[in-house]
Parts: structure tokens; C-alpha cells; sequence
């Protein structure tokens, strides 16, 4: 018995990607962001999601996608939360069009290495899925970050005041 589970395909740098439902929270218009001096150069600033500031960055250069495509950038804000020893973050991460969202059988998700040795290495990419489309790489966004990028956009983040 193959399991499903449920996707948000989105396009960023000419690439097509997935994310698991459960990590979305919304998707938004890219508007409303402000910059956030002193953070790493792939977050390109904040966004007040809800009652919390989050920091917004911006796909292409976070993934390191080197990439020729003339699709419009960053036209959407995809917010995700992402479990980490302290608890809960949320972040938003900038995409150039939002595709679906659609069931997919899990075993038609490959390793990585096997489809794209270039993508291999980046803890972030579940696997890929070899669609009639091109290949889709699944995310796994609570490896985006690693501790230590976490704590150099915490050292930055305002803290909002009620």
C-alpha cells in the first residue's frame, strides 16, 4: 500500500519544489517587508505574519540555485513553521509562482543522489520526484537552517511589543 501525502508545489530560481502541507502555513503577496540590518545576506528582511515578526529570505541565494530562468522573482512569500530543539519557528521564504497543491504517493520520491548529484549534498532536499515535468525536489525546511544560522537571525529579529 503506497502512502500519500500532501504537497505545495511552488517554482523559485527555475526549479520546480515541494513541501510537505504540514510545514505551510499561508501564502502571501510579496509585500510589506522591511529590511532587518545585520542578517545573513539570504534574508532580505521581516514580515509581521500574525501577531509575530518573521524573517523572509530568499530562496534562490539560501539554496544556493544557480539559475538562467526569466521567470519573475520572488513574487510570493510561502510561511512555514519548522520544529527545532527550542520549539516552533516560522519563516517565510520567498517563491516565483505557486504550482498546486497535490496528493503524491511518498514512494515516488527518490534520494536525491540519484536523479541530481548536483542537489545531492543539501541536507534540506527529502529526495527528488521525476515528474513529466522535470524533477521536483522535496524540501525538508527544518534542515534550511542550521543552529547556528537560527541564532544569527534570532540575534537580529525585534521583538514585538504588544
Amino acid at each position: 500500500m503506497d502512502f500519500k501525502e500532501s504537497f505545495i508545489l511552488f517554482r523559485a530560481g527555475g526549479r520546480s519544489f515541494a513541501v510537505s502541507v504540514t510545514n505551510v502555513l499561508e501564502v502571501t503577496e510579496n509585500k510589506d517587508i522591511s529590511p532587518l540590518p545585520g542578517a545573513p545576506d539570504y534574508v532580505v528582511g521581516i514580515k509581521k505574519f500574525r501577531d509575530e515578526v518573521i524573517p523572509v529570505v530568499n530562496t534562490v541565494e539560501r539554496l544556493d540555485i544557480n539559475s538562467d530562468s526569466d521567470e519573475p522573482r520572488g513574487k510570493y512569500v510561502a510561511v512555514f513553521e519548522i520544529n527545532i530543539p527550542t520549539g516552533h519557528k516560522k519563516f517565510g521564504i520567498l517563491v516565483d509562482k505557486v504550482l498546486s497543491v497535490s496528493e503524491m504517493n511518498v514512494s515516488t520520491i527518490k534520494v536525491a543522489d540519484e536523479i541530481d548529484r548536483a542537489m545531492a549534498p543539501a541536507p534540506y532536499i527529502r529526495g527528488v520526484i521525476n515528474s513529466p515535468q522535470g524533477f521536483i525536489y522535496v524540501l525538508s525546511p527544518e534542515y534550511i537552517f542550521s543552529k547556528k544560522d537560527l541564532q544569527k537571525i534570532d540575534d537580529v529579529l525585534p521583538e514585538v511589543k504588544e
